[in-house]
This record gives C-alpha cells, sequence and structure tokens, in this order.
C-alpha cells in the first residue's frame, strides 16, 4: 500500500498541505501583490520576504500538453497512454501542472478551458497529491 506524501517544510509546504486538504493555495508577494510560483521566501520583484498564501479557484486554459505512451520510473501506476497539461490559472496567471482527466482520448486544445479537482497520483510507492483537470463543458 502506498504511503501518503507529507510535507510539512520548506517554501512549498502550503501548496502540499493544501493539495491534502483538498484546497488549492498559492503564493501572494505581501508587499507587491505579485502572483510567485514555484514559491520562495522572497519576492523577486520588491524584496518582501513575506508571502500570504491565497485559496485559489481551479479554473483554467491549457497552455500546454503532451501524451506520454511510454513508462517511466515512479510513474508505473499510470495508465498510459496519459495527457499531462501545464494549466494557466484564470484568477491568478500561475501555470501549473497536472495530469490530465482523457477518458476519450481526444487532443486537448491549447487555450480551451479545464477545470481542475483533486486526486493522487501513486509513484515510488507514495500516493501524491495531484491536480486532474477536466474539460470545462
Amino acid at each position: 500500500m502506498a504511503s501518503r506524501v507529507s510535507v510539512r517544510d520548506g517554501a512549498d509546504a502550503p501548496y502540499w498541505n493544501g493539495l491534502d486538504a483538498g484546497k488549492l493555495m498559492l503564493p501572494r508577494c505581501r508587499g507587491c501583490g505579485a502572483w510567485r510560483w514555484p514559491a520562495g521566501h522572497r519576492c523577486p520583484d520588491c524584496g518582501t520576504t513575506g508571502m500570504d498564501w491565497v485559496e485559489q479557484p481551479m479554473a483554467a486554459t491549457i497552455f500546454s500538453w503532451t501524451r506520454t505512451w511510454h513508462g517511466f520510473g515512479g510513474a508505473e501506476s499510470l495508465d498510459r497512454p496519459f495527457v499531462s497539461i501545464i494549466a494557466k490559472l484564470d484568477e491568478s496567471g500561475i501555470r501549473l501542472m497536472g495530469r490530465m482527466d482523457d477518458p476519450d482520448r481526444v487532443d486537448p486544445v491549447i487555450g480551451d478551458a479545464v477545470t481542475g479537482r483533486m486526486g493522487t497520483t501513486h509513484a515510488a510507492g507514495r500516493a501524491i497529491p495531484t491536480i486532474i483537470w477536466s474539460r470545462t463543458a
């Protein structure tokens, strides 16, 4: 049985802990208000060291995608082929990678609207919280 990933430290800990709780939490600079990803301890624009973690809706558009046909280490539990996308969040503009719900094997279209939901990917004997994207009807 896969053990659950438990991330409790590091700059991106609130992101992973949020996913575990079913929420998408992303950092926003306390100084200038800019969204930051990947997470860091200091804003590269204004130098502020404080970040507020803000829950974001999982509404996005497809920025990029790829269909993986071959297995590789750590992803043995995924049925192949599977689609990974980079989704650009509507509210913050942050780009996040996730798995696409692709039951009909229809190629995604860059710019199409997608909605995310929480899921789990089993990799290397661990359960990792994952955003699974679906086409918006």
